[in-house]
């Protein structure tokens, strides 16, 4: 049995996260050229990982050193032989496309330092990490609907800002509900069952709230994959909804917005942003351009299309398409790859496990949020992405770890 003392340290190790977590949600100002007050916290923990693993050899920090170097001569690759197309835009300022390359290489970089400096944290922080991100989240987007500040996009959607657009937000509030459905099931207080109860109403008016069509389809996904009760899963759901509308009359418009979740039209064009026509003009781009960039890509940041609304797109709207197009299909193999082995970790982990339910639930929202757009390494949520990403990425407790399928 533990001593007073040792749960004391305990309290205290996980107050560090707690807040840390509270920070990268309230705090995260934008503070200029790409960076927010959560990038510094994510630097802040990276920072702290290189330390401590160099005081044990640095093999780790040895490794990331490496998969940093492969990532910077694919992005060097891809600048190398430039490639004039009707598709990109040159008249764009050089110093312009060149900040773009350098911000957009710097988020992955940072995804993949924060991942793997959270992959190894103890799986009690993970589960006070899962418990309390799911409280800020849902303060934050109250706090923004409460003083009118959540429809920086139109007055028909809702977003938090320090969260991102739309989309984005709904990507967050899908992940965040997912936690805190995984929290009902770590607990039996009273006290704690009727916050998560709040928390996930909240949560489920704000994702109906941004209109945000992928961002729905990727809690759905990742309920049922979270979940063994798919049945129960629709009527939960269901009851969802309807105390929303209860509770938030005012929701049903948003609802009527979201009755036209199968049109594909939009895909192509008007609110979809018209990604279909954007994946086919950016792979043919790529395909037409000649080996070297097949293989190699353009180099992140280097998108520039002009949409038929007149608009110039920055971003492939989809995660695929983005990371073919800038790294080419080595770039490609290396994220298939990678999503593959995650897939089969989950999958021979033991059905005991209570975390692979979560890892499953996650993998689907990640999978399906991929397809409509980069949530992943969008610079206001890189901290939440590296959180979920070394969940996934993590090992099984040890309790469980002889009990794999």
């Amino acid at each position: 049995m533990s001593s007073p003392t040792d749960r004391a340290n305990k309290v205290t190790q996980l107050g560090y996260w707690i807040v840390w977590s509270m920070v990268c949600i309230f705090l995260n100002v934008n503070i200029g050229g790409g960076i927010y007050g959560s990038t510094l916290c994510l630097a802040w923990v990276i920072g702290l990982w290189i330390i401590t693993d160099l005081k044990n050899q640095g093999a780790q920090t040895g490794l990331a050193f490496l998969v940093i170097l492969f990532a910077i001569s694919l992005t060097a690759g891809g600048l190398i032989k430039g490639t004039d197309t009707a598709l990109r835009i040159w008249d764009l300022p050089a110093a312009e496309t060149g900040n773009r390359t350098s911000q957009e290489l710097g988020k992955i970089l940072l995804l993949i330092l924060g991942t793997l400096s959270l992959k190894n944290v103890p799986h009690r922080i993970f589960e006070s990490l899962v418990f309390w991100i799911p409280v800020g989240i849902a303060g934050i987007a109250a706090i923004t609907y409460i003083s009118g500040t959540g429809n920086t996009y139109g007055p028909v959607t809702f977003n938090v800002p320090s969260l991102g657009a739309q989309n984005t937000s709904g990507f967050c509030f899908a992940i965040s509900l997912l936690m805190a459905h995984f929290s009902w099931g770590k607990t039996t207080d009273n006290t704690i069952r009727l916050l998560i109860i709040t928390v996930t109403l909240v949560l489920g008016a704000a994702l109906l709230a941004t209109v945000s069509k992928g961002a729905v389809i990727q809690y759905i996904a990742g309920l049922l994959t979270f979940t063994k009760r798919k049945g129960q899963a629709f009527v939960g759901i269901a009851a969802i909804i309807a105390t929303i509308v209860f509770l938030f009359p005012s929701i049903a418009e948003y609802l009527e917005r979201l009755s036209s979740l199968l049109d594909l039209q939009e895909l192509q064009q008007g609110t979809g942003g018209g990604r279909i026509f954007i994946w086919k003009s950016l792979i043919g781009s790529l395909l037409s351009a000649g080996p070297w960039h097949f293989f190699f890509g353009f180099s992140p940041g280097s998108i520039s299309l002009r949409i038929p609304e007149g608009a110039v797109a920055y971003s492939g709207h989809s995660l695929y398409v983005d990371i073919l197009y800038s790294f080419g299909i080595i770039g490609a193999t290396i994220g298939a790859y990678w999503m593959l082995k995650i897939f089969r970790k989950i999958l021979k982990s033991s059905p005991r496990d209570p975390w692979r339910n979560l890892q499953w639930g996650l993998f689907a929202i990640l999978f399906f949020g991929g397809i409509f757009d980069s949530y992943i390494a969008t610079a206001q949520i890189l901290w939440l992405s590296c959180v979920v990403l070394a969940i996934l990425y993590s090992s099984s407790p040890q309790e469980y770890q002889k009990l794999r399928a």
